[in-house]
């Protein structure tokens, strides 16, 4: 098995300058090369160099 993800979209929040929301689309692939298994996701993560510009 293996796993294919790819970013779709990246933004900043517009309520938490410290973090961005990075939408992927993931695709788990057995060995016979079919899907097993597909999503969409939305994913909160922190943005680099956030802290530094809170000063």
């Amino acid at each position: 098995m293996r796993l294919r993800a790819t970013v779709l979209q990246v933004r900043p929040s517009r309520s938490k300058p410290d973090r961005g929301l990075v939408r992927t689309h993931g695709q788990l692939i057995s060995q016979n090369n079919e899907d097993v298994l597909r999503l969409d996701a939305m994913n909160i993560i922190g943005r680099r160099g956030a802290l530094a510009s809170r000063d």
